[in-house]
């Protein structure tokens, strides 16, 4: 996982983003780490982009920098937890599955990785 990260970093040297990387932020003192991108031009809309269910991986980070490349910035929330990629279908499943029946803790989490999209950008 970290090579991905270092790796998108990387292919970001030469895009034009004036800011990438992991952001740690917290959600009723739990620690969650979003991704931001920074576009070219310090006024760029701000996307904000939720993962599916594997959690926040190259994939985003990878639609990240196409959006980017568009003329956005973007932050891609966590809705699992700093640490947390389920790697297995059943992990997968428990994670979103609880998302999905407890409304209103995923609303804070949304919630939460918007206001940080907000500090962000």
């Amino acid at each position: 996982m970290k090579r991905a990260w270092i790796l998108a970093l990387l292919g970001l040297m030469g895009s034009g983003a004036a800011e990438a990387g992991a952001v740690r932020y917290e959600v009723e003192g739990k620690p969650f780490e979003g991704y931001y991108l920074a576009g070219a031009d310090k006024d760029a809309p701000l996307v904000v982009l939720v993962h599916d269910w594997d959690g926040l991986n190259g994939y985003e980070i990878k639609r990240a920098e196409m959006l980017v490349a568009l003329g956005y910035s973007v932050f891609a929330v966590d809705l699992f937890g700093a640490g947390v990629r389920p790697s297995t279908v059943e992990d997968k499943k428990r994670l979103t599955g609880a998302l999905y029946q407890g409304r209103t803790r995923m609303r804070t989490l949304l919630q939460g990785g918007l206001a940080e999209a907000g500090r962000q950008g």
